[in-house]
């Protein structure tokens, strides 16, 4: 004799929704472990690593007042024009060609006062060091003593990725620093 075994629908989509949630979440456990393992990826060693900034003439450290405002400890560039010198290193086994590198320069709180200037380094051998000069940069904007703000500038220096050179990774360096003409070095004053 054949035994007939009924179930009830409500158990059936009992069991459906919580088959179907237990895949909702393993899916979505999967996606976000994928979208983490490719942002640790890219935050990994730099392939290019900047090693020094040096500004010709030197800046000076001082601390600065405009009125009731104390900037302590301020980079202060003393000249209208300076040079910046880079130097970076090749931190991959592989040897890099027509790397693309870029100074961006901006007078913090003027979004209009921008400089883009592009450069380029022929050849990185593997763990070699090189140094990329950017000449005759003009500032943007001087405190000339009264201002707190007006010469206050950030540096913004990019390497460029360019696969074909061998360069995968963009890398970028920033720094803030002051321009002042009315500062004079004192002769005790080692410059940077």
């Amino acid at each position: 004799m054949a035994k007939i075994i009924t179930i009830n629908r409500k158990y059936i989509a009992m069991v459906a929704s919580v088959c179907l949630i237990c895949l909702l979440g393993f899916a979505g456990f999967s996606l976000w472990e994928n979208k983490n393992e490719g942002v640790s990826k890219n935050m990994g060693n730099p392939e290019i690593k900047m090693i020094g900034v040096t500004v010709e003439p030197g800046s000076v450290v001082k601390d600065l007042t405009y009125g009731s405002v104390t900037l302590k400890g301020a980079q202060v560039i003393t000249t209208k024009t300076f040079d910046l010198v880079i130097t970076v290193q090749n931190m991959t086994a592989k040897k890099m060609t027509n790397i693309p590198v870029e100074l961006q320069m901006s007078l913090i709180g003027d979004d209009t006062k921008k400089v883009t200037t592009p450069g380029s380094l022929e050849v990185l051998e593997p763990g070699a060091t090189a140094r990329v000069a950017f000449r005759q940069i003009n500032v943007l904007g001087d405190a000339s003593g009264k201002s707190a703000t007006e010469g206050q500038h950030l540096i913004t220096l990019r390497v460029n990725a360019n696969p074909e050179g061998g360069v995968e990774q963009t890398t970028e360096a920033s720094f803030r620093f002051n321009v002042d003409t009315t500062v004079k070095a004192p002769a005790t004053v080692k410059k940077q």
